[in-house]
């Protein structure tokens, strides 16, 4: 029974690695355009500012046929905050089927970039921890002359330059794009690069005026992308909506160049001279204009225009979102594969111990239990949208110890919620309701003996091996994507991707901090304290504890979601910057596309973990680690 339950386990298991791998492929080759174009990874040489020699990572999109003998236009991109290069790979990928030569960056301080982002700078004026002061400075850039900034191109002039020099790029026809952070990164790069062919803004400030004083084109040929649901308020030019931003002065006349209102999605000014300008006005949010269909479409005619090139596909006929999702797919099937792996090893006499039987003295009352999940529910909506802030800019981490920026906002919202949770729990425990009912550790699956209290730290031991043996896979799982296919486990966003030194570091330093509030009300509470009632159907079973275990811990964050988007999508403006607070509108609201799915499926593989295994452990220590590797692995570092 034992060795047909551990060949069933081992098959399951091999299928899910195998359609992980097979998607990873397939989308590889759907990036290279079924193999029309070469996709490399490179690093460009530099020589920062400050005299730092060092290098930006990058990937070079080289088409069919695009060499010495036939050079052509290339479009440098550059990604938002807590992005990276292959954030930029829609465009990049779209680009190259239109034969011009792409070229993704990692800015300072994100992917594989061996520098943080304290090499952008920041106003020397501005008071508080030098990483909030770089925050205040994103809009500082190089040629406002701002004394503290380094360079605020944030090594995209350096990679201007370089593929400008390519002797398969033609140099007078070389574009540039960005995003959010990246958009500040490309007017820098334009200021300093006056004789770049054109512009693409997804989601930024509006700059200006079209000519100078002198009579000369100041950025050329600049279509601005425009998120209908921006939670950036300096993005929106500080209103509460965006529809009429076609109507102010900023707008039409700085940055358009005309006298009067203009039009949303209209082409005004030559591409000749350079003057040409369009506003495209995006049914999506922030985060989502680096993979709109429309966004997309509108920028390869704008690049193809601007550029002279004539392609033999149509702006809309788009691959890229193919890709996405059999990326995200491949990040699944990876995950979930841990189930099969999970039950495959407690088959084997070594681990074997590690399956303990689940407690069966104690459930929470169903008031019990809606009391603490309401609890639960509303600490986590409150703190959340203060507390990140707080860790993220002005808490004070070391900046040399510290320094990967949303994972320090991350773990002080997690672990205020992890003392809360013990103090609420001490009481209940030892004098309240779990006192009164004789609740042990045992019930609590903490305790490996069902009448006192033991730590059984030889079955923790192996608990801790089997965690580690997940992540190694995981780890092999994402590192032969990168190395073999050029990406990594990610959907759209960074999610897994390969340490590099310096970033596995803060990984190892931040994993306590994570694993404190998983163990604690990841584990003992949810698991313990919480405990639901079993059902006849081990899959219902299953079933059930998942969807209550999603709710009490991503109901605090719908309810933070609700809030900021509801306003706006009903026309009133974000939650926040309706209660003239929108310095909470910042990237913590839009991490939530990020941390929903995160939950949603680590609690599944948790919630399994702990019927497998009747203990809190496993569940907990996967959870940390993930969540503690995608915090870490592509965030920004300062």
């Amino acid at each position: 029974m034992v060795k047909k339950k551990r060949t069933k386990t081992l098959l399951v298991f091999i299928v899910c690695i195998f359609l992980s791998v097979m998607s990873t492929f397939v989308a590889s080759y759907i990036e290279s355009d079924f193999g029309k174009v070469s996709v490399q990874q490179v690093k460009i040489p530099i020589t920062t500012n400050n005299g730092i020699s060092t290098y930006v990572a990058a990937k070079l999109y080289l088409p069919e046929g695009v060499n010495s003998s036939n050079p052509a236009p290339a479009v440098l991109l550059m990604h938002g905050y807590q992005n990276d290069k292959d954030t930029s790979a829609a465009f990049a990928v779209e680009l190259a089927r239109r034969k011009i030569v792409a070229l993704s960056i990692d800015e300072f301080g994100h992917g594989e970039s061996p520098i943080g982002m304290r090499n952008r700078g920041y106003d020397l004026s501005k008071s508080g921890p030098n990483r909030f002061k770089m925050f205040m400075s994103f809009s500082s850039l190089n040629y406002h002359q701002v004394d503290g900034i380094i360079d605020s191109s944030m090594g995209g002039t350096a990679a201007f330059r370089w593929l400008q020099s390519r002797e398969y790029v033609l140099a007078d026809k070389v574009a540039i794009t960005g995003h959010s952070m990246g958009t500040w990164s490309a007017y820098t790069v334009a200021a300093e690069n006056p004789e770049h062919a054109a512009i693409v803004i997804q989601c930024g400030e509006v700059e200006g005026p079209v000519r100078d004083t002198g009579g000369n084109v100041t950025f050329r040929n600049v279509l601005l992308l425009q998120a209908k649901y921006d939670e950036f308020d300096y993005f929106r030019d500080y209103e509460l909506t965006t529809e009429n931003l076609n109507e102010s002065e900023l707008r039409y006349k700085t940055f358009s160049g005309q006298d009067a209102p203009v039009e949303w999605n209209k082409t005004y000014g030559s591409f000749t001279d350079g003057t040409a300008r369009r506003m495209e006005f995006l049914n999506t949010v922030h985060r989502g204009v680096t993979h709109s269909k429309a966004g997309i479409s509108t920028a390869m005619e704008w690049f193809t225009t601007a550029l002279g090139v004539e392609p033999n596909i149509p702006p809309s006929d788009l691959v890229y979102m193919a890709r996405e999702l059999l990326m995200g797919f491949a990040l699944l099937a990876a995950v979930i594969s841990l189930l099969p792996l999970c039950s495959f090893l407690l088959t084997i006499k070594f681990f074997a111990p590690v399956a303990q039987p689940l407690p069966d003295r104690y459930t929470a009352s169903k008031k019990s239990w809606h009391r603490m999940a309401i609890a639960s529910i509303l600490l986590s909506a409150i703190f959340y949208p203060f507390v990140t802030q707080l860790g993220h800019g002005l808490f004070p981490y070391p900046d040399s110890l510290f320094q990967t920026l949303m994972a320090g906002g991350l773990i002080l919202w997690l672990d205020l919620l992890f003392v809360i949770a013990f103090f609420m729990f001490y009481r209940w425990y030892k004098k309240g309701e779990g006192k009164q009912l004789g609740v042990t550790l045992y019930d609590l699956g903490l305790s490996f003996d069902r009448d006192k209290t033991v730590i059984d730290w030889k079955i923790v031991g192996k608990t801790t091996l089997m965690a580690a043996i997940m992540f190694v896979l995981l780890y092999a799982l994402t590192t032969i994507g990168y190395h073999f296919f050029n990406t990594d486990l990610r959907f759209i966003w960074p999610f897994l991707r390969p340490f590099t030194t310096g970033r596995f570091l803060q990984f190892l330093l931040y994993l306590p901090f994570f694993l404190l509030f998983f163990l604690f009300n990841g584990g003992v509470r949810l698991f313990g304290q919480m405990r639901l009632k079993e059902y006849e159907c081990p899959a219902k079973t299953q079933l059930v504890w998942w969807l209550k275990n999603v709710y009490v811990m991503l109901g605090g964050l719908v309810i933070v979601s609700l809030f900021e988007y509801v306003p706006f999508i009903l026309g009133y403006g974000t939650g926040w910057a309706l209660t003239g607070l929108s310095i909470f509108d910042g990237p913590f609201m839009s991490a939530l596309v990020l941390i929903f799915p995160q939950f949603f499926v680590l609690f599944f593989v948790a919630t399994y973990f702990y019927r497998k295994t009747g203990k809190v452990y496993l569940g907990s220590l996967i959870t940390a680690i993930v969540v503690s590797w995608v915090a870490c692995g592509g965030s920004a570092y300062f």
